[in-house]
């Protein structure tokens, strides 16, 4: 039976409509960017929250000095705190802090240990030569340390300095980067204040594009891998055949559940521009065209690459047991990018980030990395080098996929090892 596109077409309206029309489809597409909007922002919130709760719980501050160069000491101090980057319309604050003097460190751990101070700091005795400082505190948390950390530190610098020149001086010794705008060269060749907020996106941008396009890609994959999967297992692919070539099989699967990851694609990608339009604008941060095409590009190719892995893994296992086994591995390879986030994000154009860019598996994933960084500077052959290794990927193992797809489909029982897949794959029989 030869290949026929009007059956590859029926075939791919049918598996299209199958899985979008399902519940689990919809609450997939609404309930994965709801998820992992919330949990962004549920991190961002506990994150200003806990600073500012640390600076509100740093009521008072016991001193011992063995120095003797904290005599006469202010005995309380202000610390500002900025208003909360990703909240719309928050106001700055500030947090007070009364300074108690006493005598000796078991006089101090007494006080802390009846909830009398809130922290406390032993000023040892050599303290101008060695600057050893010991800090006592009730409890610790992950946001105590510099919550109050930075404020002791300044508390120290202004009464180490009193007396020593004018209040303005101490205050700049005291904080002399408190107003600092930050600039950076962008890549549209200006300078651009780097903001907190600004920061925040310049490193989640990258790691959303990266996540998306790999969650969509392996999502296609997997639909396609328990359609065949549970297809064979079922026997209902003997009477596909007795109608369709397995070419006609094939690919209508493939455009059938490529269509749905697309579908992912398109809305994820929309919601999130939606959502984070307001933001992205405010921090004057630009989503080009140029790259929202080149992600399209990525998602089908790497596509292509992964659903044919995929549809070998189907046709060639005997159970779905075995096939998600075996669909892990691939998965990891597809995320691979996201676990090496922090070497690649501080690297983009190192050997690292270059190669896994260039490596079919990774492309993807890397090179969405390295083209979202505002660090990175993508040469355009290393994009065109990258797109066609994958290309070539795709169109090698789909190939090799159909072949063993056509063979595998109606074999049951012992799984096939390596060496006759790949005589599959060679030769097609």
């Amino acid at each position: 039976m030869t290949f026929s596109w009007a059956r590859a077409l029926i075939v791919a309206r049918r598996e299209y409509l199958t899985v979008v029309r399902r519940k689990a489809f919809l609450f997939t597409i609404i309930a994965v960017p709801l998820y992992f909007g919330g949990i962004m922002t549920l991190n961002t919130v506990i994150g200003s929250s806990g600073r500012r709760e640390s600076l509100r719980s740093f009521t008072r501050l016991g001193v011992v000095d063995s120095s003797g160069l904290y005599a006469n000491p202010t005995l309380s101090f202000v610390t500002p705190m900025a208003a909360d980057p990703f909240k719309a319309g928050a106001k700055a604050e500030t947090y007070r802090t009364e300074v108690a003097l006493y005598p000796g460190q078991p006089a101090l751990e007494k006080a802390i240990r009846s909830g009398e101070l809130s922290q406390g700091l032993v000023i040892a005795a050599d303290y101008l030569e060695s600057g050893r400082l010991r800090r006592y505190a009730r409890s610790s948390g992950i946001f105590s340390g510099a919550g109050s950390g930075r404020p002791i530190e300044r508390w120290l610098v202004k009464n180490l300095l009193a007396g020593r020149g004018d209040s303005l001086r101490i205050e700049r010794a005291a904080r002399p980067a408190g107003a600092l705008d930050f600039y950076t060269l962008s890549k549209q060749g200006r300078f651009e204040v780097q903001g907190d907020r600004r920061e925040m996106l310049e490193f989640m941008i990258p790691l959303l594009f990266a996540v998306l396009l790999g969650m969509c890609i392996m999502t296609g994959g997997q639909y396609l891998l328990q359609g065949v999967s549970e297809e064979k297992e079922s026997r209902i692919l003997e009477s596909l055949l007795c109608t369709l070539s397995a070419e006609d099989l094939l690919a209508g699967k493939m455009l059938g559940l490529g269509a749905v990851g697309f579908t992912l694609v398109a809305v994820w990608m929309g919601a999130g521009v939606a959502l984070s339009a307001p933001m992205l604008a405010m921090a004057e941060v630009h989503l080009s065209p140029a790259l929202l095409a080149l992600a399209v590009v990525y998602f089908l190719l790497g596509y292509v690459f992964y659903a044919s892995l995929m549809t070998g893994l189907g046709a060639v296992t005997s159970n779905m047991r075995e096939s998600q086994q075996f669909a892990v591995m691939l998965s990891f390879a597809n995320f691979l990018p996201i676990i090496l986030i922090l070497p690649l994000m501080a690297h983009p154009d190192g050997t690292l980030a270059v190669t896994l860019s260039l490596l079919p598996p990774t492309a993807p994933g890397t090179m969405m990395l390295r083209l979202a960084s505002p660090l990175a500077n993508v040469p355009t052959w290393q994009i065109a080098a990258s797109l066609a290794l994958l290309a070539l990927a795709g169109w090698v193992v789909l190939r090799g996929a159909a072949r063993v797809f056509r063979i595998g489909l109606l074999m049951y029982g012992k799984t096939p090892n390596l060496p006759e897949i790949l005589r599959w794959a060679r030769a097609g029989k």
